[in-house]
């Protein structure tokens, strides 16, 4: 099974971003932190440090401001996507979700009956868009990855994405929960998770964006699919972008700018999930990517490559008391795994395969 690109990411690359990091932070203090032979600076975008405002940062973790287009839409092309359909093949039942670039509807198919989600873009068909599509054609089906349908078109050459429906997705899910999840309960989400995140590792893909508003669910929980592969790619690129994936579910790797890395950065991801499951919050909040790593240290402590220490005077902070504080609870054995996922050392992180054999899902 293909896991790791290349084993030595820029392990020194991140000590730039705690520069000038204000030790007055939050509730816990940044006492003790030190950092080794600080290399010359990374060419960071706005790297002068700006206190975010609360409008700067949505509850998913992404920016609220509309992000400037970077690439035109891609152009449509029956030789690339045939077999199209058209819209007046299916029934609108209401729109599920709006945001700054479309719009999703519940649909029904009018021949079959069945119940789809269609979405639509403002702009016409994006590049994302179009990568979503190849990657998902690629795959093809698995119970736990969404299944495209076909690409709709009307009247006016607009172009629909129609894909499969689930009625909610994890971060809904999570927060319609008042009592929160039981252990039990978790450890089924998770289990059909880690398949799906398995099954595209073993077709050489990394999704790049998971995050709980990405994996949607049926209304009991019972049925789980991983969605949007807009920022997806194919193992094999010879550098990848690091600036990709949502801020608060980023791994480290990506966090220092490093543009070769593997399919590691989806576990990280997949334990930010995990630990949100339970907790019912966000993990590792950060503002920006400096504030970011930090979090990430108040939670883990130092890393297990010396990257950073910490005075031995220094109170150790860990994920058990992040769970303590959100009143969650979890076993040591369920600890174990959720630590494998959160290692700094990408060669280090556990990977789907092997989670799925982890002693938890096996214990009572």
């Amino acid at each position: 099974m293909a896991q790791l690109q290349n084993p030595n990411p820029n392990a020194n690359a991140h000590r730039y971003l705690l520069r000038g990091r204000k030790t007055a932070c939050r509730s816990k203090p940044a006492k003790g932190i030190t950092i080794k032979k600080p290399p010359p600076p990374l060419e960071i975008t706005n790297q002068k440090k700006r206190k975010s405002s609360p409008e700067s940062i949505n509850r998913d973790g992404e920016s609220k401001k509309k992000k400037k287009r970077t690439a035109p839409p891609a152009v449509f092309s029956r030789d690339v996507i045939p077999d199209c359909s058209s819209v007046e093949d299916y029934e609108s039942l209401g729109m599920i979700s709006k945001g700054s670039y479309g719009v999703v509807y519940r649909i029904r198919e009018r021949e079959t009956g069945e119940i789809l989600a269609m979405k639509e873009e403002f702009d016409g068909l994006s590049a994302a868009s179009l990568t979503e599509i190849k990657i998902l054609k690629y795959l093809g089906r698995h119970p736990s990855v969404v299944g495209f349908k076909k690409v709709a078109v009307d009247e006016y050459d607009g172009v629909y994405v129609v894909m499969e429906y689930l009625e909610t997705d994890l971060k809904r899910y999570i927060s319609l929960k008042k009592e929160g999840l039981c252990e039990i309960e978790v450890k089924s989400l998770m289990k059909k998770l880690l398949e799906g995140v398995k099954f595209l590792h073993e077709k050489g893909v990394m999704h790049r964006d998971l995050k709980p508003s990405n994996v949607l669910v049926n209304n009991d929980g019972g049925e789980l699919k991983i969605c949007d592969f807009g920022l997806s790619a194919r193992f094999g690129k010879p550098v990848y972008s690091s600036s990709v994936g949502t801020l608060w579910y980023r791994a480290p790797e990506l966090l220092r700018g490093v543009e070769t890395y593997s399919s590691a950065v989806d576990m990280w991801a997949v334990g930010c999930i995990m630990a949100e499951l339970l907790m019912k919050e966000v993990l590792f909040k950060g503002e920006d990517e400096r504030d970011q790593y930090y979090e990430i240290i108040r939670v883990l402590g130092f890393d297990d490559e010396g990257y950073v220490e910490r005075d031995l005077s220094e109170p150790r902070y860990s994920i058990q008391d992040e769970f303590k504080s959100a009143d969650a609870k979890l076993s040591e054995v369920g600890f174990d795994l959720l630590y494998s996922f959160l290692r700094y050392d990408p060669r280090k992180r556990i990977t789907a395969e092997c989670a799925l054999d982890h002693a938890w899902f096996n214990e009572l």
